[in-house]
């Protein structure tokens, strides 16, 4: 963890810095407030702090009534430092925002504690910043699904008749061959107009927004991760045909090219694909820095584009072989995927994990807990996803 260390007096930082160094903290050391003022308005300013109360420039005092004053989505965790041992002194140093006081000279046990303390109110904080994010999310996803089906309720009864007919039977291909011109179909059956393969589209200053869908085919042992790439003009069409509106901002556009691909893997083209190949999709998820990611110099499989009304986006493949492999319970780890169901019995249909399914601790866990007490004998299928992947796949390891 990074840490920093502002203190005035050169003895004192050499012996704290040392310390800090040999317990694995990386220190970044400053001689004086102002110093620690500036690195605190950097993007990767650490969250742990250690100030001195007297310093040149601006005092420990001042940088955390400033720090305090200022909003920030994480906060900074500061210990100041001072040889003043009033309780007077201690409260005015908590009052202006100091986390924790500690007396100079400080007992070197004692620091290392108040930091581990310091560590664990850290990670509380990140795991709650991070479940409020999901709330924040799924409302935010509830609120979009709810308009879409709002519009699409109107916009898909006209289709009723021809989505009650049988959907027609796929070609003898493999899944990966085929789904091609089933995206396209899809795109359709979502109600965004006719659609058209064409060749990929040059974006003069490089894609807006990307999304990925990892994407598993059982039969071809095929891992293939498909990016959807939309400029601004393409992204506010699709916006425009699922919503019948613009987007408010570029967070909602960015969550509406999310759902649509979410949408896809329900359309009745990719259903009939996952029962044909035994296809799985993987949740999408947006490339944080479009047309600048390492995904860019993976090498494609294939690469076109599609217009569909308002729609037009540049479609590239990136294929990857990945073998499935049986592994008894204990030797299941993190991140694996199961690539077969997991039935408790031949007469049974409970089901105790599905194709698709990402493996986490308390997954294996609870899956070892069901087989001794149902008496199984099983081995399990599973994928490990390709390295190139993993960014993309939504991992939780607890």
């Amino acid at each position: 963890m990074k840490i920093i260390l502002a203190d005035d007096d050169a003895i004192s930082r050499k012996i704290i810095a040392g310390f800090l160094a040999r317990f694995g903290y990386q220190v970044q050391v400053v001689k004086d407030g102002t110093e620690a003022w500036n690195l605190l308005q950097t993007q990767s300013a650490p969250q742990l702090a250690i100030f001195d109360w007297m310093m040149p420039g601006m005092s420990g005092l001042e940088v955390c009534s400033r720090v305090r004053a200022q909003p920030r989505k994480e906060q900074t965790y500061i210990i100041l430092l001072s040889s003043r041992n009033s309780k007077l002194d201690i409260v005015k140093g908590l009052e202006a925002g100091a986390d924790d006081y500690l007396i100079k000279p400080c007992d070197l046990a004692e620091l290392q504690a108040r930091l581990r303390v310091a560590e664990r109110t850290l990670t509380h904080e990140a795991q709650l910043r991070k479940h409020i994010n999901e709330l924040e999310n799924l409302v935010r996803r509830h609120n979009l699904l709810g308009s879409i089906a709002g519009q699409h309720q109107v916009a898909g009864s006209s289709d009723q008749e021809a989505a009650s007919e049988p959907a027609p039977a796929l070609a003898a291909e493999t899944g990966t061959q085929q789904l091609k011109e089933l995206v396209c179909q899809a795109f359709e059956e979502l109600g965004l107009g006719v659609g058209n393969l064409l060749a990929p589209k040059s974006f003069s200053t490089g894609p807006d927004f990307e999304v990925m869908l990892p994407l598993y085919f059982p039969k071809d042992e095929t891992w293939l991760d498909l990016r959807f790439e939309f400029d601004r003009r393409g992204a506010h069409g699709a916006c425009r045909s699922l919503l019948k509106r613009s987007a408010n901002s570029p967070r909602e556009l960015q969550d509406v090219l999310l759902e649509l691909i979410h949408l896809l893997t329900g359309t009745r083209a990719l259903t009939r694909l996952k029962q044909s190949a035994g296809m799985f999709a993987m949740n999408a998820s947006p490339i944080a820095n479009p047309g600048d990611s390492a995904e860019i110099h993976r090498q494609s499989s294939r690469e076109y584009g599609c217009k569909v009304g308002e729609l037009e986006c540049n479609i590239s493949e990136f294929a990857t072989k990945a073998p499935i492999v049986s592994k008894a319970v204990q030797d299941l780890q993190s991140g694996e995927i199961v690539a077969e169901p997991v039935i408790a019995s031949e007469t049974s249909h409970m089901i105790l994990l599905g194709a698709g399914d990402i493996l986490n601790l308390n997954r294996i866990s609870h899956l070892e807990e069901d087989i001794k007490r149902l008496n199984l004998d099983v081995s399990l299928k599973v994928v490990t996803i390709p390295d190139a992947s993993r960014p993309y796949v939504p991992l939780a390891f607890d």
